[in-house]
């Protein structure tokens, strides 16, 4: 998904840059600051990729409204997009305005990197960037704008920053943020009859009862053989399954494909037992949300946050084998939005809990059986493990802070005949011409 995010946004950074003339009133530039002209491009990038985000979060969700009928944080969608693009076009220019005062310059390699992910997203999206005035020079820009902003970040609060956070800081942090837990999650039915949906989770919830009574004397580090437990009866029972519908051909990994922790799906999979409650079930984990943010010390997946800052291989295969069925969750790092939903709502109840002593709860979508683990015991090793993974946690959002504050002091002065050339709703409708055209 990440991927697809990053090629979206790649399909969508319009931009004029290789005409770099003068004069804001042809439309070439939406802003400037001292001597330097920003091209009207990388606003255009900025509204059409948060368009196309904002369209692939609706599809996520099985809604079929049009994205410019719906509202963000109560707004218009076409405001919200105007809005957003000024924002982030005004901290472009401070990002490599604030780059080049420092004297930081991106590496060969960098440069190199920046310009072969143009060229390919250029070739895979050939014609639509034709058909809306994209140069494959201006996508190179965002990119090597992306890398600007790495190294900022590095800059400050790398290993050798001005602002560099000591061991200390890291392991409070972690203390203080995350969550540890492992937990056995049994689907709910996704019948469409409300008969054998309801006599499904009613079935689901006596199991959830039953292993929620051979968890009662189990500690924390005990509770792994609870889930080996139940890891084996759903094994069993896909086993049986299987062999039952063999005859008419039917495919044994119809019913829940996670009957075992497995550290290569989504964060925090490797540390939560998913039932085969039901061949059509799917799998609902603990923490697993349509959030930007969490952490998984069990499988160090970047799940869908956009945070790129995932720890090594290496890493993630000692934490899985040291630590199979445990996830550790930044807790901090979920939008209020984002814990209002089912997964949210699981966490929120996790964090609630008390340690050592495994709880049942449930939500739309699954029974939980799950036990707290104290975070302290694993502090020292996970921050040291993810140094740079919880760095990125506790200074982005203070980081993205302080690039607004640097393109606040800018003098910045924008162009208004651009803005309205290039309103949220005309670029929509030029998309949606364009795709039309070329179902």
């Amino acid at each position: 998904m990440r991927i697809l995010k990053r090629l979206a946004c790649a399909a969508v950074s319009v931009a004029m840059a290789a005409s770099m003339l003068t004069g804001c009133d042809n439309g070439r530039y939406i802003m400037k600051y001292g001597d330097t002209d920003v091209n009207s491009g990388i606003y255009i990038y900025n509204i059409v990729s948060e368009m196309l985000n904002q369209q692939y979060t609706l599809y996520y969700k099985g809604s079929s409204n049009g994205v410019m009928d719906e509202k963000v944080d109560g707004k218009e969608m076409a405001v919200y997009l105007e809005e957003n693009a000024m924002k982030k076009t005004k901290e472009y220019c401070a990002v490599t305005e604030k780059f080049k005062e420092l004297g930081l310059e991106l590496s060969d390699d960098d440069v190199k990197s920046a310009a072969a992910s143009a060229t390919n997203a250029y070739n895979a999206q050939k014609d639509m960037y034709e058909e809306m005035g994209i140069s494959k020079e201006s996508i190179k820009l965002m990119l090597k704008e992306t890398k600007m902003k790495e190294k900022l970040f590095d800059y400050y609060y790398g290993s050798e920053g001005k602002e560099k956070p000591s061991d200390e800081d890291i392991e409070k942090y972690v203390n203080d943020n995350y969550l540890r837990f492992k937990s056995i999650t049994i689907s709910k039915s996704t019948k469409t009859d409300e008969d054998e949906k309801k006599k499904e989770n009613e079935e689901n919830k006596a199991l959830a009862e039953e292993y929620l009574k051979k968890s009662a004397s189990s500690s924390f580090s005990s509770f792994d053989s609870i889930i080996e437990e139940y890891n084996k009866y759903v094994e069993e029972k896909n086993k049986a399954a299987s062999g039952s519908d063999s005859s008419s051909g039917a495919d044994s990994s119809s019913s829940s494909s996670s009957s075992t922790a497995d550290s290569s799906s989504s964060a925090d999979s490797s540390s939560t037992a998913d039932s085969s409650s039901s061949a059509d079930s799917s799998s609902s984990k603990v923490g697993d949300t349509d959030s930007s943010s969490q952490s998984d010390s069990s499988s160090q997946a970047d799940s869908e946050h956009d945070h790129d800052h995932d720890s090594s291989a290496a890493e993630g295969e000692t934490a899985q084998n040291k630590y199979p069925n445990e996830s550790m969750i930044n807790y901090a790092l979920y939008t209020e939005e984002t814990l209002k939903t089912e997964s949210g709502k699981a966490l929120v109840k996790i964090k609630e809990m008390s340690e050592g002593k495994a709880e049942l709860f449930e939500n739309d979508d699954a029974y939980y059986i799950v036990i707290k683990g104290d975070v302290k015991e694993r502090t020292k090793e996970y921050a040291s493990d993810n140094h740079d993974t919880v760095v990125k946690e506790m200074f982005e959002k203070t980081f993205d802070e302080t690039i607004a504050k640097w393109a606040e002091e800018l003098d910045i002065k924008v162009d208004n005949n651009s803005l309205k050339r290039y309103s949220a709703k005309k670029l929509y409708n030029k998309y949606a011409d364009f795709t039309t055209k070329n179902k």
